[in-house]
């Protein structure tokens, strides 16, 4: 019986996410999909996001990376995320936890806070760009 429990709890099937409201650390399985914080209790999602298409979305929040392919494109009021990389066309005001890579045919048009950015040659940038830790980063955000 505790080969069963510990097959369950090994570590190597566990990954520590941060999370995107409150700033706070916590270990969760690497399968899960969506989870609430034991922190702040907001919920949560993991996964990656892949856009290959125009989308108009209000907020789109995950913990996971936000991909934003040549073809795609995405008008957001805000996109939090836990990491980018920018292939096409975005418009919102865009928070990172996690480096953003914006591509050299992307165009993003929006104020972005990360702590990496890495920018190819040919991008299109509009916006104020906070990189780096910034000390104010644990406060939490404000759902809106």
């Amino acid at each position: 019986m505790s080969n069963l429990n510990e097959a369950q709890y090994r570590p190597e099937d566990r990954q520590t996410i941060v999370c995107l409201y409150c700033g706070r650390a916590q270990d969760v399985s690497r399968r899960a999909m969506t989870l609430t914080c034991k922190f702040c209790s907001k919920s949560l999602k993991l996964e990656d996001i892949t856009i290959k298409n125009y989308e108009a979305r209000r907020h789109i929040d995950t913990c996971g990376i936000v991909v934003v392919e040549k073809k795609g494109q995405v008008n957001a009021d805000r996109i939090l995320c836990g990491g980018l990389v920018a292939r096409g066309r975005i418009r919102g005001t865009i928070m990172s936890r996690g480096p953003v890579l914006v591509g050299p045919e992307a165009e993003v048009r929006g104020d972005v806070s990360a702590p990496i950015l890495a920018v190819g040659a040919g991008a299109v940038l509009h916006g104020f760009y906070r990189i780096g830790v910034d000390p104010d980063a644990d406060r939490a955000v404000a759902p809106d």
